[in-house]
């Protein structure tokens, strides 16, 4: 399974704003690792996503259903072999403009 590093690196910047309390600071990384983590499809960086997701739900932090929602069907996603085309592929996938 893929892991990425990027991802890894924002949920732990997640966990620690959340231990102190900050939990915006913590909503904002965790959506940077989401969407590190769907990239790829990691599924151990997205599972935690949706754990931490549903811990700033329960404390009412703003966009947080957004993110689980986001967190679960990029896991979905990636449990079926999926994912979202990356930037260079939209790039590539775009007719090009008629002269």
């Amino acid at each position: 399974m893929p892991r990425s590093l990027d991802a890894d690196r924002e949920l732990a910047n997640a966990r620690e704003a959340m231990a102190a309390g900050a939990f915006d600071r913590a909503r904002d990384a965790a959506w940077r690792a989401a969407s590190a983590a769907a990239q790829i499809g990691d599924e151990g960086a997205l599972e935690e996503v949706v754990a931490i997701a549903s811990t700033l739900a329960e404390n009412d932090v703003g966009e947080a259903d957004q993110l689980r929602i986001y967190a679960q069907a990029s896991l979905e996603d990636a449990r079926e072999g999926t994912r979202p085309p990356s930037m260079f592929e939209r790039l590539l996938g775009r007719d090009r403009r008629r002269r």
